[in-house]
Formats: C-alpha cells, structure tokens, sequence
C-alpha cells in the first residue's frame, strides 16, 4: 500500500512539471539539462522545506501554496498570450529561460511540492525515498516535456508560444480552481 501511495503522489506531482516543460519546449531550445536540474532543485528542496516548517504553519501556508502558484502560472499565461512579442530576435528566446526567470518558474510549478512537505509524515510514506523519487520524476518530467514541446514547436510555427500560454492558462486555472474548491471546504 505504500508504494502504492507513493507512486501516486509522485505521478500525480510530476503532471504539472511535464505540461510546464512541454510549453517550454515550445521555447527554449537550448539549456534543457539546466532547466531539468533547476527543477529538480526546487521540487526537492520545497518538501524538505515544508517538513522543516511543520505541521502548524502548514496548514495555514499549504492550503494557499496550490492557488499562489496556479495564480502565477496564469499571470505567465496571460504574459504569453497577450505580450509577448513575436518579432523578437532568437537570442533572447535563447536567455528567457535563464537566472531569475527560470528559478521563479521552478519555484511557481514546486509549491504543491511545499505543501507535501507539509504533510509528508503524515500520509505515511518513507520520507527520504519520496523525496528522492519526486526528484527524479521532476527531472525526467521536464526532459520528456521540453523534448515533447519542442518537437511540436515544429508544427505549430508561430502559435507555438500562443499555444504554450494556453496550455499553462489551462494548468493555472485547474490549479487555483482545486485550491479554491479546498480552501471553501476548509
């Protein structure tokens, strides 16, 4: 039964990441092994951080990691949808995904992360080794996703950018509706 938990939560964490890194792929091009470390950090170190925090500040903080983040995978939906210029030059498609961008990306798609940490002691599953399987899952995840999104980039041609702002909309909006559905039943 424990296994079985854990792959569940595992699986059912990595779904963000691969549709984040599928849009990506429709981007970036370059940096893939970075950008797959980078989220491998933040989805590792988020459900260090929320078992560290404990139990009390967890549950007043967990019940808003998911629709902080979903919120902000919205705002970078709408960025791309409705902003982002098409006619700029490939070296800063190249660097979007660099520094701070990318660190705030990992963070944005690792606060569910956050709020497993949280409850990661609780749900009865071995702690180390589910943090070690999240991070594999991220990392995996994110190659499958930026391989995925950047193959298809091929056929879609300039919506590809319009196409990723959608599919992270549609991520942000399921995100923050099934945090507001938890936070109205709380």
């Amino acid at each position: 039964m424990i296994i079985v938990k854990m792959v569940a939560l595992v699986l059912s964490l990595g779904m963000d990441t691969v549709m984040v890194s599928i849009s990506m792929g429709f981007r970036q091009t370059r940096g893939t092994v970075k950008i797959a470390l980078t989220f491998v950090g933040a989805e590792a170190v988020m459900p260090i951080f929320g078992l560290v925090v404990g139990q009390t500040a967890g549950r007043a903080i967990g019940d808003w990691a998911s629709l902080i983040g979903g919120l902000a995978l919205l705002g970078v939906a709408v960025w791309l949808i409705f902003f982002e210029d098409e006619d700029d030059e490939e070296e800063k498609l190249e660097n979007d995904l660099a520094g701070w961008t990318l660190i705030l990306t990992a963070l944005s798609i690792s606060l569910d992360e956050l709020a497993v940490g949280f409850s990661i002691g609780m749900i009865g599953v071995p702690v180390a080794l589910t943090i070690i399987l999240i991070a594999l899952q991220a990392f995996i995840f994110t190659l499958v996703g930026l391989t995925f999104g950047a193959n298809l980039k091929r056929y879609l041609g300039e919506w590809a950018e319009k196409f990723a702002g959608l599919i992270l909309g549609m991520l942000g909006i399921w995100i923050t509706s099934d945090a507001m559905v938890h936070l109205l039943h709380r």
